[in-house]
């Protein structure tokens, strides 16, 4: 949605989703399904029914994509919260298997010798530390899809307090199956893993002493890992952004810069031009990966991008008057990228960000179209000030 407008390819796509959904509520892993059978109720995939619509409807203020999905958003959301969003509850619909943190670098990824173990009919199934994080995700996801809810609730006065109590009887669901109260994971192998301590940074499932512990173990973490992130899909979805906003905005510059394996960077010094499904698609040295499943062209991997244009360039729409009638700019600069121009055709007109070091003094140029405004941040502050329509410099 920075790189194009892609409003109406989603109201399209949407009704691929919506011709996909089952009678019990269920969003499929892909849409069309096509040669993916067998893969409803896929965590992270299915819930692009809820993310999706939340995302275009954030990004150009477009209510009638809610309008055009709710009934069908709703039912899927209705099915996740009778079941607690279990991958046990959906065992028929996505057989008895998850993507989850598609290829990341960590315990449990689901392409793992030892993930998948054979039950006493000899069929697979996961092992029960899989099935726990897996149900652990799911459950973060059901929070996030619930908060999305209430935000596309309450913008067409619908009953946004049903999703408010949602979020947090999912909240005390998870402190409650796969927290202790210091904040570690009841599955000793989750806390020395990224992603899940970044979803529950994400969802604010940490508070006090037991959030400051959990921060510093993931900072922790990638030191150990030589300064390399770890995470796959879903890890990576959220990975800048949660950084950012629990202290951290240091590591995702750093991690922004990494040229070891894995990072964005190595993948470009090894010759992508693409985002690539694998952190190491193709490496000079020893040539493709499985080519069964290696795609050049991917998705996921792309949402740095998200982070580099709301925090890096500070240009992020706001839910409470979205399609950027009203800007949240709270840029977060690096020495080490030097300087950044940003410009973004937004649903609200031309947004222009600027910035460079002179010396001592951060200067930054900023442009607010016509018939907006903008909460305005600056780097190392807290309170924040009302802009309006303008061409604006500022010299910190």
């Amino acid at each position: 949605t920075f790189f194009a407008n892609t409003n109406r390819f989603f109201h399209k796509w949407m009704r691929d989703m919506r011709d996909s959904q089952s009678e019990f509520g269920a969003f499929p892993g892909v849409a069309p399904v096509a040669q993916y059978g067998n893969n409803m109720m896929r965590l992270g995939w299915a819930d692009a029914g809820i993310i999706s619509p939340w995302t275009v409807w954030k990004q150009f203020g477009d209510n009638t994509l809610i309008e055009e999905n709710w009934a069908a958003m709703e039912k899927f959301v209705d099915y996740i919260d009778a079941t607690n969003y279990s991958h046990e509850s959906h065992v028929d619909e996505n057989g008895n298997y998850q993507w989850a943190d598609w290829l990341s670098y960590e315990a449990l990824e689901s392409h793992l010798p030892g993930v998948f173990i054979k039950d006493k009919n000899n069929k697979r199934t996961p092992c029960p530390d899989a099935a726990g994080y897996w149900n652990y995700l799911s459950a973060c996801y059901w929070i996030i899809d619930a908060g999305m809810m209430r935000d596309m609730a309450a913008a067409t006065g619908r009953d946004a307090a049903k999703y408010e109590q949602m979020t947090a009887d999912a909240k005390a669901y998870i402190k409650d199956s796969f927290m202790n109260e210091d904040g570690t994971f009841k599955t000793a192998i989750l806390n020395t893993m990224q992603t899940p301590a970044l979803f529950a940074l994400r969802n604010e499932l940490v508070e006090g002493q037991a959030k400051e512990e959990m921060c510093a173990r993931l900072r922790q973490n990638f030191v150990d890992h030589e300064g390399c992130l770890q995470t796959g899909f879903l890890g990576t979805s959220i990975l800048m952004k949660t950084l950012t906003d629990n202290g951290m905005a240091d590591v995702a510059y750093e991690l922004l810069f990494q040229r070891k394996n894995p990072s964005w960077l190595y993948s470009v010094d090894n010759g992508a031009t693409t985002i690539w499904e694998r952190w190491d698609s193709y490496t000079y040295e020893s040539g493709m990966q499985d080519a069964g499943m290696n795609s050049f062209n991917h998705y996921a991997y792309g949402a740095v991008c998200q982070w580099i244009w709301e925090t890096a360039a500070g240009i992020a729409a706001d839910t409470n008057d979205p399609g950027f009638r009203h800007i949240i700019m709270k840029p977060v600069p690096d020495r080490r990228l030097g300087h950044l121009e940003a410009e973004f055709k937004s649903a609200a007109g031309t947004i222009k960000s600027s910035w460079k070091y002179d010396g001592d003094i951060w200067v930054w140029n900023f442009t607010i179209p016509k018939g907006a405004t903008a909460t305005v941040t600056l780097p190392g502050e807290t309170e924040s000030k009302e802009f309006g329509p303008g061409i604006w410099l500022i010299r910190k």
